[in-house]
């Protein structure tokens, strides 16, 4: 009969519970701080959101560096100019291609157009540098979109990825991040450290299907 194997089923985890059929169930209750913990420390909430988040960040094996929104461009060619990088590709993003171009200009670092093709960007690129649209405080992680503005060949196929994330853009958890008033994409990205992958023989590698080394510039102001 149907339902019978069902029924059965049922019954056996009843039995096993100490319940009878029609025997009503207690409401779950559910403990928030334990689902959604508090952020440690006191004081101000954004920068405890920022510490938590470069501590997670820096757990995961990613780089951050810190600085004012007028520094952005700045620090990035000191790093790729420490890094021996010496090509890139930016996405377009208007808050601040203009000046990274320039910096980079500056700074003898070639930046490949648009056009670039894909076995171009797997041989010749050695950094994407992104915009993050978002980044997770719980996990480290930073979010990045594929757009008109965003291609995700950027963040995914050169060696090195360098991440410039506004720290106004820091959620807490995942949660904030489905709730969050940015428009988000559906194509979009959480990246959590450098590429990984223990495929073979379960020795961890780094940097085989993706960037092997991840920085992040986050700016303040």
């Amino acid at each position: 009969m149907k339902g019978t194997a069902r029924n059965i089923f049922l019954d056996r985890i009843r039995a096993a519970l100490g319940r009878s059929p029609g025997q009503s169930v207690e409401p779950l209750v559910v403990d928030h701080d334990m689902v959604r913990p508090s952020l440690p420390g006191s004081g101000d909430e954004r920068e405890n959101l920022r510490a938590l988040f470069v501590d997670r960040a820096r757990a995961v094996g990613m780089d951050v560096l810190i600085c004012p929104r007028a520094e952005v461009a700045k620090v990035a060619a000191n790093f790729l100019t420490e890094a021996a990088i010496t090509s890139v590709q930016i996405s377009s993003d208007p808050i601040i291609e203009q000046e990274l171009v320039e910096k980079m200009n500056e700074s003898s670092i070639r930046v490949a157009g648009e056009d670039v093709e894909l076995d171009v960007m797997y041989q010749e690129i050695e950094c994407g540098i992104t915009m993050a649209k978002a980044a997770v405080a719980s996990t480290g992680s930073v979010v990045v979109t594929g757009s008109d503005q965003e291609s995700r060949l950027t963040s995914l196929v050169p060696p090195n990825h360098l991440v410039l994330l506004a720290d106004s853009r820091i959620v807490e958890d995942l949660l904030d991040l489905s709730t969050s008033p940015e428009d988000l994409p559906s194509c979009m990205t959480l990246v959590t450290g450098p590429s990984k992958t223990a495929d073979i023989e379960g020795v961890l590698i780094t940097g085989v299907h993706g960037p092997g080394r991840v920085q992040i510039v986050l700016f303040h102001g």
